[in-house]
C-alpha cells in the first residue's frame, strides 16, 4: 500500500526532526501534514495549573516556532509536498481522530512519548493511545 497522506505529530524535542525524515524516506512521494498540539486542557495531572490568556498565548507562539522550523526542515530535505498545523486540545484526541478526519490521513507517524513513568502512569502516552483507537496505521518510531 502507498501512503499518499502522512500525518507526522511532533512535539519539537529532538525526536522531531528524525520522525519527518524517516517519513520522507519511507514515503517521499506522499503528502506530508506536519502538526503540533497546544496541549490546552486546563489542569495538569492534578488540577494545579490554570490556564490564562497570557499562558495559551505563549504555548502558541512556541507551537509556531516550533511548527516553522519543521517546515524548513522538510524543506531542506527537499520535500516540498508538505503542510504545517498548529491545532489546540487534547494532543491524544486530536492526533488519533480529529486531525487524521480532516486531512484525509492514512497514516500516523509519531514518536515514543518523552514522558517520565509517574506522568505515563498519570496521564498514559499519546503513541498508546493512538495506537488504541485511530482508524489507520500507525508509526511509532524512536
Amino acid at each position: 500500500m502507498a501512503y499518499k497522506n502522512i500525518l507526522v505529530a511532533i512535539d519539537g524535542s529532538d525526536v522531531s526532526n528524525v520522525l519527518i525524515k524517516k517519513a520522507v524516506e519511507f514515503a517521499p512521494q506522499a503528502h506530508l501534514d506536519i502538526l503540533t498540539v497546544v496541549d490546552t486542557r486546563s489542569g495538569g495531572y492534578f488540577g494545579t495549573v490554570v490556564m490564562n490568556d497570557d499562558i495559551i498565548y505563549q504555548m502558541e507562539q512556541d507551537a509556531e516556532k516550533v511548527i516553522n522550523k519543521a517546515y524548513e526542515y522538510a524543506k531542506s530535505l527537499g520535500h516540498d509536498n508538505t503542510d504545517v498545523h498548529v491545532r489546540f486540545g487534547s494532543p491524544k484526541q486530536v492526533i488519533a481522530r480529529e486531525f487524521p478526519k480532516d486531512h484525509n490521513s492514512d497514516l500516523i507517524v509519531v514518536g515514543k512519548t518523552g514522558l517520565s513513568p509517574l506522568q505515563r502512569v498519570m496521564a498514559g502516552t499519546v503513541p498508546a493511545f493512538v495506537i488504541q483507537v485511530a482508524d489507520m496505521d500507525v508509526l511509532v518510531m524512536r
